[in-house]
């Protein structure tokens, strides 16, 4: 299991899921040359990122500062076994042999997953975009990095032929490559939590489907031995897999909760062996018991201000350029990105009577999510500028995009719902809200519209079901006055109350110039607003800007940095290297 050019990516599960085609090989990704080993500092037993359970050898794991394990995968014999990390990196231990890794390349997607082949000298390594890089004897059959994914691929698992591979996404969807035969998906289910692994049957004739609630789905010969679907899971289950004879199967939780069904044997768990600050990732299977992969447990949420798609960001789109191109780096180091989409996308509608009115092209989106984009909140002014049904084509642009929509829906329940994405082992909620918004823009139990801050009570309720369905909850918000440097009173309070309901993280936006980044008791962190980002203003202030990346981790916010940037005359924000912006740490 695992998910990725960032770190990791987040599998979206508030918005709808849309059933993935089941192409028969696609390509074209080319399989990049090895490049060299990447050295390993081992350590054995528990003071690595693998713990071994019941007769699985101690051989180590991962111990660098700079490894973000995400997967594991043992060797036929099971004497050793290889870790990957998010880029790409490769570590080997016992019986494993090193045949390259993808951690000299710049990955535009985290890598999620690792499989091996039969004879143990190859793997194929599999990117959360759907790419798949092979090295050994592991052969390229094809890829879904050409698709236009509606949720991210999650997992790999090979054939046993060694000749093929199944490719499995968040929203269920399963692709199939080489001898690897399709028998059926949750593409077209109405899941409550996104799948994050697949573990196929010895004969290779089905495979399972593990759901972070715990929910198990069997295809083809895999039988259903049982799940976890029922149990108040205390974290999210995060790895499938088989046992030898396919006659039952593990399921392992973040937190290191191991769940055994059919023949498999229970060997230990996790419990008080897992680090505060480490969550499982990954489970591989060994003769008399298993190992569990570890990462750390740090999440890395990266937050922007506002983002349309008017003069001079649409003719750069129109030729074919992106307004990212300088902050994807930025964006996709992040596990969760998240930006205020302040346009409607696409053709239909017609403009409001107002002053300015947005409608950008569709190539916005995917200029988004390209740069590591997972999240965009429509809980803003201008998302209602051409009416309701460009206001829902907006959302299933969205969403085709393979980005998640908070803050407006068809109802107050879709609006105040939360996007809940997946880090490795941790959960976080994104809810959009404004405190901007014209009249009858507003959402009701029975009308489309926006999440609304206006009514505190369903706003901070909003972040408390948020807290209830994830470890951490960020808000984007909508507010304040325009072209102010310091927030006013009332926002102020608001920020209260949100924090007070649950929110670790605020970022804002309106006003069109930074604001200050504050801490707050209890490990929350403030952004007054965050600016415009990519926007047609190129003039000071308003062309100040850049990322707040904010790691959280058990207890709250750990820390914070931010990036700046300055908007060009193309709209796109440049990196400043060297420069701060004081409106950030400006004392009003």
């Amino acid at each position: 299991m695992a998910r990725t050019g960032r770190s990791w990516r987040a599998a979206a599960i508030a918005v709808a899921l849309t059933a993935c085609a089941v192409p028969d090989g696609v390509g074209p990704a080319a399989a990049p040359e090895p490049v060299a080993a990447v050295a390993p500092v081992v350590a054995a037993g528990d003071s690595g990122s693998v713990l071994p359970f019941g007769a699985a050898p101690a051989l180590g794991g991962p111990v660098t500062p700079v490894a973000r394990e995400v997967a594991i995968a043992p060797t036929p014999s099971g004497d050793g076994y290889w870790v990957a990390a998010a880029d790409g990196g490769v570590f080997t231990f016992g019986d494993a042999r090193f045949a390259g890794s993808t951690g000299a390349l710049r990955l535009q997607r985290p890598i999620v997953d690792l499989a091996a082949t039969r004879s143990g000298a190859g793997y194929w390594l599999v990117a959360d975009d759907g790419g798949v890089f092979t090295f050994g004897d592991a052969r390229f059959a094809g890829s879904a990095a050409a698709l236009p994914l509606s949720a991210p691929v999650v997992g790999v698992a090979a054939t046993p032929t060694g000749g093929g591979y199944w490719l499995a996404a968040a929203d269920g969807g399963v692709f199939t490559y080489g001898d690897a035969r399709f028998h059926g998906s949750a593409g077209s289910l109405p899941l409550t939590a996104p799948i994050v692994a697949i573990a196929t049957t010895p004969t290779g004739n089905g495979y399972w489907l593990a759901a972070a609630d715990g929910g198990v789905f069997t295809y083809g010969d895999a039988r259903f031995h049982g799940s976890a679907g029922s149990l108040p899971l205390t974290a999210p289950i995060v790895a499938i897999a088989g046992t030898p004879t396919g006659n039952g199967y593990w399921l392992a939780a973040a937190d290191g909760g191991v769940f055994t069904y059919g023949d498999a044997g229970f060997h230990g768990s996790g419990a008080g062996r897992v680090p505060g600050d480490r969550v499982v990732v990954d489970l591989a299977t060994a003769p008399g018991g298993y190992w569990m992969a570890t990462g750390t447990a740090m999440v890395r949420v990266a937050l922007t201000g506002d983002v349309h798609g008017e003069g001079p960001v649409r003719s750069l789109l129109a030729r074919g350029g992106t307004p990212f191109a300088d902050t994807a780096a930025v964006l996709g180091a992040a596990d969760v990105a998240v930006i205020n989409l302040e346009t409607a996308v696409g053709s239909l509608g017609e403009p409001a009577t107002k002053e300015y009115v947005f409608q950008a092209d569709p190539a916005l989106l995917r200029a988004a999510r390209d740069a590591g984009v997972d999240v965009v909140s429509l809980a803003n002014n201008h998302s209602l500028d051409y009416g309701v049904d460009a206001l829902f084509e907006t959302i299933t642009n969205a969403r085709a995009a393979g980005l998640a929509v908070v803050g407006a829906g068809r109802n107050a329940a879709e609006a105040y719902a939360p996007a809940v994405v997946g880090a490795p082992g941790r959960r976080v909620a994104v809810v959009g809200l404004t405190a901007v918004l014209s009249g009858g823009w507003a959402a009701t139990a029975g009308r489309p519209g926006l999440a609304s801050a206006y009514d505190v009570r369903a706003a901070t309720a909003a972040v408390q079901r948020a807290a209830g369905v994830a470890d951490h909850v960020v808000v984007m918000i909508h507010w304040g006055t325009e072209n102010l440097p310091c927030p006013t009173p009332g926002v102020r309070r608001l920020a209260d109350e949100l924090v007070a309901a649950g929110a670790d993280v605020i970022g804002g936006h309106h006003p069109h110039v930074l604001q200050p980044i504050e801490t707050r008791a209890g490990a929350a962190l403030v952004a007054y607003s965050l600016g415009n980002f990519v926007w047609y203003h190129h003039r000071s202030p308003t062309d100040e800007t850049g990322v707040l990346t904010a790691e959280l981790g058990p207890g709250g916010v750990r820390g914070h940095s931010f990036t700046p940037a300055r908007i060009d005359g193309t709209g796109t924000p440049r990196l400043t290297a060297g420069a701060s912006w004081p409106a950030t740490t400006r004392r009003c």
